[in-house]
């Protein structure tokens, strides 16, 4: 372990180490980035949220907005912490955001350990429970969505306490000095982190999607209305399984830095800019992944476009037949006036020239017909005798 060594997180890849192109580069890739995953992840939660608005409500899309909202915490304020440092090689955000932009990478990276931990599990239930008995909790999710805040905030407090701006021999550093009274504690915290934050919930959430899949396996060879779909549980634990992946790097430079030997053998300037690289690549893998496997995300963001395309075209249509619509009015008000008029006169007019059908047959029944000849009882009576 480095007993009282210092190490650089921020602007520790040195111009005459990486070459003046990485310097201009990486922040440009970087941004790309950054603007992809703000993109991504908004479009995402919007549709997620619309969805929960229109009565779509379960476990598993409550986290996923959650994880969503915590790649737009990374992409709008750890991403260009970055940016700003690679290519300016020095460190223009005071003291504050040095104490606390590596605690909150390290706290935005555990809460999306956590969050697909529960999504895996919950993902479990929903395929083992069967329909009837499956309920949606707001209070089950509020709990496990603070309850993985609130452990992502103090498991990386080390980041946070040792964390300080100090000046070097270019300018102004951001390191994470380890004092000699601390040297035992961290020594415990730099193997029991990674176990936490990211071992124990990459095993358990392979776990259950595993479990679930055998379990979909078995229900498959009996025919049952309840078989879910298998594609959203492969989809769930590519996401998973991405993220842990992509992590990978940034643990191997953090432990490496950690337990060298003194210090004196740090991980080379190529793998430190891949694991920063990788890392926040993960942040648009997750929209890019729901998007092209999921149907269900694919018809949200059109229903998402349908509405935002009718809040945009009420406005100008009103505007555009607002002045059409007041002489459109007083001449449809003109030609009811004057229908309402003529229509008496009509009226009395064809009062006057229409007679019923019936009394019509009657009366010319009652012209054409002369008294007596067919219906006198005694005919004879008015014969003329010889």
């Amino acid at each position: 372990m480095n007993s009282s060594g210092s190490l650089q997180f921020s602007g520790d890849l040195e111009a005459s180490e990486v070459g003046s192109e990485v310097t201009v580069a990486l922040p440009l890739f970087l941004s790309l980035i950054c603007l992809l995953g703000f993109s991504g992840n908004l479009l995402l939660v919007a549709i997620l949220l619309h969805d929960y608005r229109r009565g779509k409500c379960s476990v598993v899309n409550c986290l996923v907005v959650n994880v969503g909202a915590t790649d737009l915490l990374l992409v709008l304020f750890c991403i260009p912490v970055r940016v700003v440092t690679y290519a300016q090689q020095s460190w223009l955000f005071g003291g504050f955001v040095c104490k606390t932009t590596e605690w909150f990478l390290h706290c935005c990276l555990t809460v999306k350990s956590f969050t697909l931990a529960a999504i895996a599990q919950a993902r479990y239930r929903h395929v083992v429970t069967p329909p009837k008995l499956l309920n949606f909790s707001r209070r089950q999710v509020l709990v496990v969505v603070l309850f993985s805040w609130a452990c992502s905030l103090l498991l990386p407090l080390p980041h946070l306490i040792f964390t300080q701006l100090q000046m070097g021999k270019e300018g102004w550093t951001c390191t994470f000095d380890i004092p000699d009274f601390a040297s035992n504690f961290m020594n415990v915290f730099s193997k029991l982190y990674p176990l936490l934050a990211y071992v124990v919930p990459m095993f358990f959430s392979f776990c259950c999607y595993m479990r679930a899949l055998r379990r979909k396996e078995r229900r498959n060879r009996v025919p049952n209305p309840r078989t879910l779909s298998r594609r959203i549980t492969s989809m769930l634990m590519s996401v998973s399984l991405a993220f842990d992946a992509m992590w990978l790097p940034e643990w191997i430079v953090w432990i490496w830095s950690r337990h060298s030997s003194y210090g004196l053998l740090q991980p080379p300037s190529a793998l430190m800019i891949l694991a920063q690289v990788v890392l926040f690549l993960n942040c648009i893998i997750n929209p890019a992944v729901f998007l092209a496997v999921s149907d269900e995300f694919r018809e949200g963001m059109k229903n998402v476009w349908t509405t935002c395309k009718q809040c945009d075209g009420a406005g100008p249509s009103r505007g555009e037949n607002g002045s059409d619509m007041v002489p459109s009015t007083i001449h449809s008000l003109h030609d009811l006036h004057s229908t309402s008029v003529h229509r008496p006169s009509q009226d009395s007019k064809m009062r006057e020239e229409k007679i019923l059908p019936d009394v019509e047959h009657f009366w010319q029944d009652r012209r054409n017909t002369t008294t007596g000849e067919e219906t006198d009882p005694m005919p004879w009576e008015h014969q003329e005798k010889p």
